[in-house]
């Protein structure tokens, strides 16, 4: 029997998946085709291959993101996508693979909410799930005795105090990339009456959004106008965009803010000197780490690969499961 050891970064936007030694497998979005094959919608695809099936389908395709806010929002297709994506990882040549899976999560996450996710990999054929909060595997990689850490992924963002022993204080909000996003899209209809999707405005947010004040960067975005519902261009400009993406960042700023006050004293020297780590795809947004440092008065660091941490991080307790079971307070995990 071969043991795989996975560890799975949960999104409600993408999933990630490091093998043992800190490399990334996998890296797709969190997405299942399904399709009207016999009278009855059929799960067919998943990931990249899920947007191609979709795209190319007839009427009958829709696409599920069984994922929500880090929830399991659809148990079925989640299954599938984990059983897919895992079987594409396993090898072929063995009989029976031993999957062992670090499955990362949101420390907002309830114990039922927890536990769904859980029996969605054994339902995928798992053997061995141990569940951790993506704020412990982010830790795994970083030697600081203390670390204060903000992870903004898709759809929300967890900020939380960290040490060897476990998360100090911490929690989850939603908000995140996905907000700017939408905003793009309901700013850009209301102004120049132009309709763009969602995947138009993550376009615009990667290529145009920032928070530097003298960037006088432009780009130029098509859609359907509003009312004639007609191709059409317009030019837009990085300062306009500028207050929908600091509108964001400020509701996580505020909440950064509440979690520092909370620190114990015993920590808050040491995080004074280490500064604010950012994790998450959205930590790479221009101007980002300057818009934090002056309003939280702390160094800002980014993470090397900010969008893979988590499941890297998670990879580190399959070499270490004694600082796995202090950090969860379990005894003797194996």
């Amino acid at each position: 029997m071969n043991k795989i050891c996975l560890s799975v970064d949960i999104g409600s936007k993408n999933i990630v998946i490091a093998g043992m030694e800190s490399h990334i497998l996998l890296n797709e979005p969190c997405v299942v085709a399904t399709a009207n094959l016999n009278s009855k919608f059929e799960n067919v695809a998943c990931g990249v291959e899920a947007l191609t099936y979709y795209r190319n389908a007839s009427n009958n395709a829709q696409l599920i993101y069984p994922i929500k806010n880090g929830v399991v929002d659809n148990e079925v297709a989640f299954v599938y996508l984990l059983k897919t994506f895992i079987n594409r990882l396993t090898p072929k040549k063995f009989l029976k693979n031993y999957v062992s899976v670090i499955a990362n999560v949101s420390c907002g996450l309830t114990n039922i909410e927890k536990r769904m996710i859980e029996e969605s990999f054994y339902k995928a054929g798992v053997k061995e799930v141990v569940i951790v909060e993506s704020p412990l595997s982010i830790k795994a990689i970083n030697n600081d005795k203390v670390m204060l850490l903000v992870n903004i992924g898709s759809s929300n963002t967890e900020i939380a105090v960290v040490t060897d022993d476990g998360i100090v204080n911490g929690c989850s909000i939603n908000v995140g990339g996905d907000d700017i996003d939408y905003a793009i899209v309901d700013y850009i209809s209301d102004k120049y009456k132009l309709i763009i999707s969602k995947g138009s405005s993550e376009d615009i947010k990667l290529g145009l959004a920032t928070l530097e004040e003298n960037d006088l960067s432009t780009i130029t975005i098509k859609g359907k106008t509003v009312l004639q519902n007609t191709k059409n261009e317009v030019k837009i400009t990085a300062t306009e965009l500028r207050p929908l993406v600091q509108s964001t960042i400020d509701k996580i700023v505020e909440v950064v803010a509440s979690v520092c006050m909370m620190i114990p004293k015993t920590y808050l020297y040491i995080i004074e000197q280490n500064g604010l780590y950012l994790a998450g795809g959205t930590s790479k947004l221009s101007g980002l780490a300057n818009y934090l440092k002056d309003r939280l008065f702390l160094d800002i660091k980014i993470l090397d690969e900010p969008e893979f941490a988590v499941a890297e991080g998670g990879s580190k307790f399959f070499y270490d499961k004694g600082k796995l079971s202090r950090m969860l307070s379990i005894d003797n995990l194996n």
